[in-house]
């Protein structure tokens, strides 16, 4: 299993990102949560196969047509996940 530990910077908030994300990843079986992180940001963690997870992330670098990602920080998920879901998070 590939844990991923995500932020993605640009116009990303406000534009539908969190709600595409989250049918992107339910479409392939990835886990774990997406969230804001202020104006200008998106945090996710995905958690799934190898070959899902990659291609969420490179799905990401575009995101939805309503968005413009400038940047992606990815990073290893350390922690221990236990939700067999997909969720929005509320600040």
């Amino acid at each position: 299993m590939k844990k991923i530990h995500i932020i993605i910077t640009g116009t990303v908030t406000g534009v539908g990102f969190r709600w595409w994300l989250k049918i992107e990843a339910e479409k392939r079986r990835v886990y774990g949560f997406v969230k804001n992180r202020n104006q200008n940001e998106v945090e996710a963690v995905l958690l799934g196969n190898k070959k899902d997870v990659d291609n969420i992330i490179n799905l990401c670098r575009k995101g939805p047509a309503s968005s413009k990602v400038e940047n992606i920080k990815i990073e290893d998920y350390q922690q221990q996940y236990f939700k067999k879901s997909f969720d929005i998070l509320r600040e």
